[in-house]
């Protein structure tokens, strides 16, 4: 099929106002009379608040508003982002404000102060007595009897999803070779430009509240605010500006509850933005997961039994975790064809900061762990890993377990053979050679599935509005929540594809207002192209038909011998008979019978197509100090249809930059005797830069999916799912030593470079 405006690299639509500084975001916002917020937190991981004093921080001048525990709605509730859904296990157990902390950095008091210096003052003003409690800070040790205990369930399990397929023990019999190792995954951070928790909130003369925040899903974090407040939805109205990065960690309320609760007390609006080293302390990362894995294989590499166990960090507060292990169970089920599966997930409370949404919710733990005992496996039975994979993993055609639903396409076997070839993998592999006699190089390989959505496990709701403006412009209303990733543009190039006009006369809502825009479940599970992209086409292709109906009564045919192109209807056999689409919306406003040309759709899309990667690594070790250098990343990656072929191609190269310091810099660090996060900056907290970044190639397959917009499937996560797997597997074939713990450091691989060698 050829397009007009889908598949070309056309520039973002919000491209000039970022570069210039003049969008707006949540944390440039003044509003008339605004105070500033902050927040008391716990230096202890895990305590009672005895005594908590504020009459002096209330006398303070200046000081409109101080809150505790004894001031919030004694309403649990869970912060996290989800629709209710078969796949969304809600457990609520948090205040907005706490009179037992979890983890050092829980909110206990706040206050809202005519300025920051007044408003910091008062917090020091705040005297609070403690009755500091035994913590715990590992999942497995939380897990064992005698464990401190952080809620009053009798034991630390949020949450536990078994599941059984086939026989598994008969399928370990049926094997030749049984593997079995551990793997150990960290805790990232998101690390977005814009530091995660911003909010401004304002009630206005009938308790109406109105909240403006760095949000990635407006309508859904609406309702949780509503729900943590005792409030009716609608008695809530939130306006999402500008975002500064989001990567998960804006999945599902942050502060907004408390920046509601100051507004309420001091009856004026109030901004609630954290520090950075706040959005390290107590905003959600990645989870930490423990992996038990064993898998029995044929000698020609068929599996007969797969077998996990998961060991998910939830930190103090459900949030996620009991929802997430079941994507954890989905991407490890689906990765590979077995007729025996046994997984067994644990969602583990601990003194930590809660864990929650991370670009891969779950696949880059899954993979690091799958990927690497795959390259052992394939390594012991004398096989090419892409031959292994290629093998085992599901294709067109056939039920894919995460979903249950049948496979439209798969450009997998296209991803290996395009990555391989760049990476020189029938040259490389298995030579060694590196710029000097203690440098050794190698390369290595990963492979993953991911989603276009989170179908059938939670609702997928998209809605679009599309009107004609009398210029043959139009508007496109959608709940838009672009992070940064680029959707607006993308969903603008749908839109204008569908009606037939130009590019540039697609108008998108770069804000979300959910007093205007209609409802939409919001940036995750790399949905926002497929999902929105099928709601902004129905919306589209109804505004259409109905300027087609105009059309035709004022050329006088019949609707089927119309097209429009290029902001021109015409008749298909006689295009010089033909009246510009500007013209056709004037007539239908200001005719005989005065309407608006305008679409609308509000639906679940048609199904789910995953998206295959192909990732590969060349490195070079120095076996004298264990460093690491990262040559060349290959991504290979299975997109459907490229809406916005520049967009897909930045989306895998930022991620490739996540991937690789998952995979070798990045760690969230914790005291082990307090639990405090020692590196909460961008000075301890190593993040990788454009100095310290190889090549890069990122190659597009478009195996289009039949059920997606123009073909679309999707990209935003599944770009550093398997980057920290390739990486670890080049180390192996580079060294002959298998990092089985996250983040492959330096020390790590000294050692075990000096175990290999006896030393």
């Amino acid at each position: 099929m050829s397009f007009t405006i889908v598949g070309k690299s056309l520039p973002r639509v919000d491209g000039l106002e970022k570069v210039t500084g003049t969008a707006v975001y949540t944390g440039d916002m003044k509003l008339p009379g605004m105070l500033v917020g902050k927040v008391l937190r716990s230096p202890y991981a895990h305590a009672k608040i005895v005594k908590i004093d504020t009459s002096k921080a209330k006398s303070l001048p200046g000081v409109k508003s101080v809150l505790t525990y004894a001031d919030t709605p004694k309403i649990l509730w869970n912060s996290a982002g989800f629709p209710p859904s078969q796949g969304a296990i809600l457990v609520e157990d948090q205040y907005i404000l706490t009179d037992k902390p979890r983890f050092a950095g829980d909110a206990v008091a706040a206050v809202a102060a005519v300025d920051e210096d007044t408003a910091m003052t008062a917090l020091e003003l705040i005297e609070v007595e403690y009755e500091v409690l035994p913590a715990v800070f590992d999942a497995r040790e939380a897990m064992k009897a005698g464990a401190p205990l952080l809620h009053s369930a009798g034991q630390n399990l949020a949450g536990f999803i078994p599941i059984d397929i086939g026989d598994i023990e008969q399928g370990f019999r049926d094997a030749d070779y049984i593997f079995e190792d551990r793997y150990v995954t960290h805790k990232v951070n998101q690390a977005s430009l814009e530091p995660c928790g911003v909010s401004i909130a304002s009630f206005d003369v009938n308790g109406r509240l109105t909240l403006w925040t760095s949000t990635q899903m407006p309508h859904l974090v609406r309702a949780i605010v509503a729900k943590s407040l005792g409030m009716a939805v609608g008695k809530v109205r939130l306006i999402k500006p500008h975002v500064g990065g989001g990567f998960g960690s804006r999945l599902g309320a942050v502060n907004e509850p408390i920046s509601a609760l100051l507004a309420r007390k001091s009856g004026r609006p109030v901004k609630l933005q954290y520090t950075r080293e706040e959005a390290f302390q107590a905003t959600e990362s990645r989870h930490p997961i423990t992996f038990e894995l064993k898998t029995g294989v044929k000698k020609d590499g068929t599996f007969t039994a797969r077998q996990m166990k998961a060991y998910i960090n939830a930190g103090a507060y459900a949030t996620h975790t009991p929802s997430f292990a079941g994507p954890v169970a989905g991407w490890f089920l689906a990765m590979y064809k077995c007729p025996n599966i046994k997984y067994e997930g644990y969602s583990v409370y601990t003194n930590t900061a809660p864990t929650g949404a991370f670009r891969g919710y779950g696949n880059p733990q899954v993979v690091f762990a799958v990927e690497s005992q795959l390259d052992e496996i394939a390594r012991t039975i004398g096989m090419d890993p892409r031959e292994l994979t290629l093998k085992n993993h599901p294709c067109k055609g056939e039920v894919w377990v995460w979903s249950n639903w049948e496979i439209e396409n798969c450009g997998l076997e296209e991803a290996v053979s395009k990555g391989a070839d760049s990476i020189g993998w029938e040259e490389k592999r298995g030579k060694a050679q590196g710029s000097s006699p203690n440098k050794k190089r190698g390369v290595g390989m990963g492979y993953m599935m991911h989603v276009s959505g989170a179908r059938p496990m939670l609702h997928e709701t998209a809605s679009a509005i599309i009107k004609f403006n009398q210029d043959g412009s139009a508007n496109l209303i959608y709940s838009s929540s672009d992070c940064g990733q680029g959707s607006s543009t993308v969903l603008s190039q749908i839109a204008a594809e569908e009606l037939g006009i130009p590019f540039e006369n697609v108008i998108i809502t770069k804000e979300a207002d959910t007093d205007v825009a209609p409802f939409d479940i919001g940036s995750h599970a790399s949905r926002q192209i497929y999902s929105g992209g099928n709601a902004v086409r129905l919306a589209a292709r109804q505004a259409k038909a109905k300027l087609l109906e105009q059309a035709a009564q004022m050329l006088e045919v019949g609707v089927d011998q119309l097209e429009v192109r290029d902001g021109t209807v015409l008749v298909k056999e006689n295009p010089g008979k033909n009246l510009p689409v500007a013209e056709v919306v004037y007539q239908a406003l200001y005719g005989k019978h005065g309407h608006e040309i305008m679409g609308m759709s509000s639906t679940e899309p048609p199904g789910n197509p995953p998206v295959y990667a192909a990732q590969f690594a060349e490195v070079e070790v120095d076996t004298q100090t264990g460093e690491v250098t990262v040559i060349k990343l290959v991504a290979a990656h299975d997109t459907g249809t490229a809406i916005n072929p520049a967009s897909v191609e930045g989306q895998i190269q930022g991620a490739l930059q996540q991937g690789m310091g998952y995979a070798l810099t990045e760690e969230v660090m914790l005291d082990q005797a307090t639990g405090r996060i020692l590196n909460p900056d961008f000075t301890d907290y190593k993040l990788l830069t454009t100095m310290d970044m190889p090549e890069i190639e990122a190659i597009i397959v478009q195996a289009a999916s039949t059920s997606g917009p123009f073909g679309a499937k999707s990209i935003g996560e599944s770009g550093l799912v398997p980057t920290a797997a390739a990486i670890a597997n080049a180390i192996y074939d580079a060294v002959g030593v298998r990092v089985k713990e996250l983040p492959i450091t330096t020390e790590k691989v000294l050692a075990l470079l000096r175990e290999k060698e006896g030393t």
